[in-house]
């Protein structure tokens, strides 16, 4: 995966083709991806090999070895026997994921204040003002992609490799579900404050401030994740 692939995810642009220098493995697990994050593959859902294979016009070989990349994501379960299943995480998954990413997210802002450019600074402040007029508009899957990116360019800032591409595989894991919470909540546009408070102390490259509000910021999006998922895994 490459590290800008979980950024990549948050255009509007239909699910990617297979084209470009990148092996074919790698083209093959991000069309799979892309399908798994944005709940086209549910979990528990098994992958269809064949059908995927034929969809592409590529052989088994690079299929299988895009799978085995899908699987050290943790996106997929390759069981003996049965094939490439979707991975389907329990709500302490969630919980364990979550509570590591408000972490990173943390990490990531406190080296953000210290890295940042002004072109970073100004990149944070794009993607706000793209969340308000998502907001202004009542588009609310514009919102939760200028949301996600708002954070992605953060993270960016930290110009830390290691951090970006721990970062960036716990948000693709963490995606499908922040995108349908987003989706059911009927208040989702009442938190630009918050955002607003993150740009102002990332530009006074305020760090103990920035550790703080990360890990809050996150609390939230948890009980957000926690009332969606829960009616979810009942009915299952």
């Amino acid at each position: 995966m490459s590290l800008n692939y979980a950024e990549a995810m948050l255009t509007d642009s239909p699910a990617p083709v297979l084209e470009g220098d990148d092996p074919l493995p790698i083209q093959i697990a991000d069309y799979i991806r892309h399908q798994i994050i944005h709940d086209i593959l549910k979990p528990g859902e098994p992958i269809r090999e064949r059908t995927i294979a034929e969809q592409l016009n590529v052989s088994r070989t690079p299929m299988r070895d895009a799978l085995k990349i899908l699987s050290v994501e943790r996106l997929v379960e390759l069981i003996p026997n049965r094939g490439a299943v979707v991975v389907q995480n329990s709500i302490d998954d969630l919980s364990d994921m979550l509570t590591v990413y408000a972490e990173l997210e943390a990490m990531g802002g406190v080296a953000a204040c210290r890295m940042a450019t002004e072109g970073d600074f100004l990149r944070v402040e794009r993607h706000l003002a793209l969340m308000a007029a998502a907001a202004d508009e009542g588009d609310r899957l514009k919102y939760f992609r200028a949301n996600q990116a708002f954070h992605l360019s953060i993270i960016a800032a930290s110009r830390n490799k290691t951090l970006i591409e721990i970062h960036a595989n716990l948000s693709l894991r963490l995606y499908r579900v922040r995108y349908l919470a987003i989706m059911a909540q009927e208040i989702w546009q009442a938190r630009s404050a918050a955002h607003e408070e993150l740009v102002q102390t990332l530009r006074a490259r305020d760090t103990a401030r920035m550790a703080e509000l990360q890990k809050a910021h996150f609390q939230v999006a948890w009980r957000l994740i926690d009332d969606w998922s829960r009616p979810q895994q009942s009915r299952r």
